[in-house]
């Protein structure tokens, strides 16, 4: 119930009502085909690639990780 568009519940809401575990495998994976198909379609249709200043670093990713 968390990665259904239009329809998504936060995590205080799912605690809220004995939710016991949730699963984002399938969220962020569409989340990640999203941003991929925006960037390819922007160097598709303008050669631009303005994407890049949206990404993130190595670094914030390890950071990310060890929280």
């Amino acid at each position: 119930m968390a990665g259904i568009k239009g329809k998504s519940f936060s995590v205080n809401e799912l605690n809220a009502v004995a939710v016991r575990g949730i699963s984002l495998a399938t969220s962020l994976y569409r989340a990640a085909m999203t941003g991929f198909l925006d960037a390819a379609r922007q160097v598709r249709d303008t050669g631009q690639f303005a994407f890049l200043d949206r990404c993130v670093t190595t670094s914030e990713l390890n950071q990310f990780k060890r929280t």
